[in-house]
Formats: C-alpha cells, structure tokens, sequence
C-alpha cells in the first residue's frame, strides 16, 4: 500500500466547471507521440494536466502551446513533479526503457498509472511494473489503443460471439516501409516486434479471445534497412484450443503496403472471416446466415478515438475499483508473445 505521505500527496480529486470529478494527471515524456496524449488529455472532460514532464525543453513548449498550459506546470523530472503538485495519475509516453522507473515510482507514490506500449523494453521490467501494480493496489493501465478503432471492434465482436465456430487458424500480414527519422525505434535490437508488433500480438488475443502457448519465430534486417536492429519478422505461435497463428511483418517492406492494423484472415469452423484495408468480409457461412458466398461486414463507427477511449477505460478503472481491460496483469501475456518472439 502506498505510504500515508504519498496518499495525502496524491490529495482529493477536484472538479471539473461542470461539476464532474477530475483526475489530476502528471504526463511523463510530452515530445514525439506524447504530443497526441497532449491533445487527448487536454479534451477530456474528466481530465486535468498539473504537471508536463521532459527533460527535452523544445518538447516543454511545443507541450505547453499544444495544450494551452503556463511554464509554471514544467518539470525536468517526474520526482520534481511529485514534490510540487498534487495528482492523482500518471501518463508515461517516454521510450519504452523509462516505463519500468516512471511507472514504479508513480505507483510507488500512489498515483494510478497510463503507460503507452509496449509496457517496458524487457520483460523483467513488465514483470516489475505488474508487481507495482499489485503491491501499491494501483492500476497499471497499458495503452493498447489498436483495440478501440472501429475495425478491429467488429472484428473482435464478429469472432468472438461465436457464430463462425472456434477459431482454427489465423494469418496475419503487416508490410509498412517506415522512416521515424532517427530516434530510439533505429536503435533498438527488434524495433518491429518490440515497438510494433505488441499491437498485433494483443490484438490476436483479443480478437479470438487466445493466448498464445509457444512460439516458433526468425527475425532479419534487409540490407536496404535503416534499422540498426532486425525490422523483418516471421512467427509461428501455437494458441490455447489448438488453433496457429502465422505472422509475417516488416518495417521496411518495398511494395504492397497494408494499413496499420495489417491484413487479417481468420478460418473457423463454419466459416471464415478477412480483414484488409478498412474491409471486413464474412465468407462462406449460408447455413448460419441465410446467404451464400461473401458478406461485407462495415465497421461500426466509434464516437470517441481510441486514445480517448483508453483513457475512459482508465478513469471508469480508477472510479469503480474494477480492472481495466489492458491492465498489467492482462497485458503481461501480449507482451510476453514479444520477448518470447524475440
């Protein structure tokens, strides 16, 4: 449990003009992606930024003009945060090798925290983050927010209810020819699986509701690549219920690209369904659908983006006492499809 001086640190909830309860949130890592959390928490009804941490100044101001937010709320480490204003939760957007220590000491200080993916860069540090988050009774919230766009959500819900019987086998491909410019991504040994494809991981086992047993993989980097480390992946992964899923990925692909949720075809008992550029299609199911040969499935739309939607989750965790969805106890089981892949 926390200590009784993080408790009275984290202090009371405020509210917001509406009347609604506010949660108080330092964000930890505001340049590159975390300028999306910027926007994000800054629209949130529910949402209050205290504190905007980074040791990068430029990233400081571009935070700070994004969001509408004086110098005064600036800090270089989350520790100076702490010691200076009042919160409830963290938002981590750093690097992934940051996680494990901003993550640990903001629960470690009683705060509730929203880590974006992949949890941590080893798996002993997602295993030391979940031990965090059970210990301190925090939640540990990590954002898986593939989850949340429309396709992925009918997808899930088509597989899922049942209809087309137990899934049997899954291929999924991801071709993208990516540049981020330098930045940690090019210097990691496995920046395609560990940066990239916890998204697919995780969202296999959500779609068909799997976890994966074991796992056959190689990884490679194309002599084109920009990549220090291998940006080119296959894997193998036996699934809980028998079923396989092939996996074939590459961050410097040449041709055919595919969108970022990849290309997915999933066979089941009584049918099959394929996911490819925003298309859904239900394939062979006459018996259970009164109609022969294929059916396009459109999205349903969403009202809110699915960074919004995390954050949600996150607030409606913290307020019932209930787990959220991509908590670290959930998560730890796509995250460990990554290190075992690698």
């Amino acid at each position: 449990m926390p200590s009784a001086a993080a408790q009275q640190r984290a202090g009371r909830r405020g509210r917001s003009e509406k009347g609604e309860l506010t949660m108080r949130f330092i964000h930890v890592g505001v340049g590159g992606f975390g300028g999306v959390w910027v926007r994000v928490l800054k629209q949130h009804p529910a949402a209050k930024v205290v504190a905007l941490v980074d040791v990068n100044e430029e990233a400081l101001a571009r935070a700070c003009q994004a969001g509408g937010y004086g110098r005064e709320i600036c800090f270089r480490s989350l520790e100076e945060a702490l010691d200076s204003v009042q919160a409830d939760a963290v938002v981590c957007s750093t690097p992934p090798a940051c996680h494990r220590e901003v993550a640990v000491r903001a629960m470690r200080a009683g705060l509730h925290v929203i880590s974006e993916k992949p949890m941590a860069d080893t798996l002993s540090d997602c295993r030391a983050m979940q031990r965090a988050a059970r210990e301190t009774r925090r939640m540990c919230v990590i954002s898986q927010n593939y989850r949340y766009t429309p396709a992925m959500a009918t997808l899930a819900r088509i597989v899922r209810s049942g209809r087309l019987g137990a899934v049997g086998q899954v291929k999924l491909d991801f071709y993208k020819g990516v540049d981020f410019g330098g930045g940690f991504r090019h210097r990691m040994p496995y920046p395609l699986i560990v940066d990239m494809a916890i998204h697919h991981f995780d969202l296999l086992r959500y779609v068909t509701g799997l976890d994966a047993v074991r796992v056959q993989a190689a990884a490679w980097n194309p002599r084109w690549s920009n990549y220090r480390g291998d940006c080119s992946s296959t894997a193998l992964f036996e699934m809980t219920r028998g079923a396989r899923v092939l996996y074939n990925a590459s961050w410097c692909a040449k041709g055919s690209f595919c969108d970022w949720n990849g290309n997915w075809q999933i066979e089941c008992e009584k049918g099959a369904v394929t996911y490819r550029e925003g298309e859904i299609r239900v394939l062979n199911v006459p018996r259970l659908y009164k109609w022969e040969g294929t059916r396009i499935v459109p999205p349903r739309p969403l009202q809110r983006q699915a960074q919004q939607r995390v954050l949600d989750n996150f607030i409606r965790a913290v307020r019932t006492g209930r787990r959220a969805e991509t908590d670290a106890q959930d998560n730890i089981r796509s995250v460990a499809m990554v290190f075992a892949t690698v």
